[in-house]
């Protein structure tokens, strides 16, 4: 089985196709309830959902930010195909899971009675007096929730924070000490960093992971310069690693990005863990690493379509922007920089890329 969240932009016509076939079949024919079911809500809805292995909707919800109430998110369109298989509690858990990620502090919906029961088993009250909807009986619900995790904009005033939480995290990973907050640092001062698209996330009060968006462009092989996007440092704090946070800020940032009218991001990173997020080998669209010859080993190279078929024709290199080599550019002002933080010992490990 598949989960899924996805915003109205980034949902294939198929996608959709689905989705409305299924509400359809569901509440319409099912339930013989004559109501208009495109009702303009989905263009700003996240759509939730669970696919079989053979790729049919088994489970659907949807949710949105409800307007002039800060906080509150509306979910709906709930349904399930196949019963008795917990479907329906997986698809609510990824409904919270989604607009914990967007910082909601109140869920709300209009349940049928006759699942009201199955709410108030997930925790949800009832907040009025039962009525009519459709011909079909309805009761007002809520949930609250305590915002354990978030995910914001970063802000001037946490940079210190974020620099210092890069640095802890990269520190003797790929060599020894670390280099990535100080190209952080300089990053946010280059023309073609992304600030709608800088990253940090919360949890108990505290910042525990970050991610920033850099223009970057394939230099295409019939000479045209295609904008795309490159992607780093991201990181979560040591203490929180492999726990999934990692991935839910990923996907939440290539979200974000997509929404943004991004057509593809290109970057180096490990297909193990990216590749859970979409992402596959650079060289499947085409696209050469700077400096490597055509056919090279370069699993390290790593792409991911925010627009479906924007590569599509596209052959060509890319090269990493220039402000990610910032370190090697002026190596005394980043040893000066690095010298306020507080003293910690660099190793050479097993397994580093640059151990020298």
């Amino acid at each position: 089985m598949e989960l899924f969240a996805k915003p109205y932009a980034e949902l294939s016509l198929d996608e959709l196709y689905e989705i409305l076939r299924v509400r359809a079949e569901v509440f319409v024919v099912e339930q013989k309830c004559f109501y208009l079911d495109p009702d303009g809500v989905d263009r700003v809805a996240i759509h939730v959902g669970i696919r079989d292995d053979a790729g049919a909707l088994i489970a659907y919800a949807r949710l949105f930010p409800e307007e002039g109430r800060p906080g509150a998110w509306h979910v709906g369109r709930v349904l399930v195909t196949r019963r008795g298989e917990g479907l329906g509690r997986r698809v609510m858990e990824e409904v919270e899971r989604v607009a914990a990620l967007r910082g909601a502090k109140l869920l709300r919906m209009e349940a049928q009675r006759q699942a009201a029961g199955f709410y108030a088993r997930l925790d949800w009250r009832e907040t009025g007096p039962d009525f009519d909807e459709a011909g079909i009986p309805h009761v007002r619900m809520e949930k609250q929730r305590r915002r354990v995790m978030n995910i914001r904009l970063e802000q001037p005033s946490d940079y210190r924070e974020v620099e210092n939480l890069v640095r802890e995290s990269f520190w003797n990973v790929y060599r020894p000490g670390a280099l990535e907050h100080y190209v952080l640092h300089r990053l946010r001062d280059d023309p073609a960093f992304v600030r709608e698209l800088d990253f940090v996330m919360e949890k108990g009060g505290r910042i525990v992971g970050q991610n920033i968006f850099v223009r970057a462009k394939i230099r295409a092989d019939d000479g045209r310069d295609i904008p795309i996007l490159t992607m780093g440092p991201i990181c979560i704090a040591p203490d929180l690693k492999r726990q999934g946070y990692g991935k839910k800020l990923l996907d939440f940032s290539l979200e974000r990005a997509t929404a943004l009218g991004f057509g593809a991001v290109c970057f180096e990173g490990n297909i193990a863990f990216y590749g859970k997020s979409g992402f596959t080998y650079a060289r499947q669209f085409g696209l050469r690493y700077h400096g490597l010859p055509e056919g090279a080993d370069d699993p390290f190279f790593l792409c991911k379509e925010l627009r479906p078929g924007y590569l599509d024709g596209v052959r060509g290199e890319y090269a990493t922007p220039q402000g990610y080599f910032v370190c090697q550019q002026e190596p005394d002002v980043f040893a000066a920089f690095d010298a306020t933080f507080p003293p910690k010992e660099k190793r050479k490990l097993p397994g580093q890329l640059f151990p020298d």
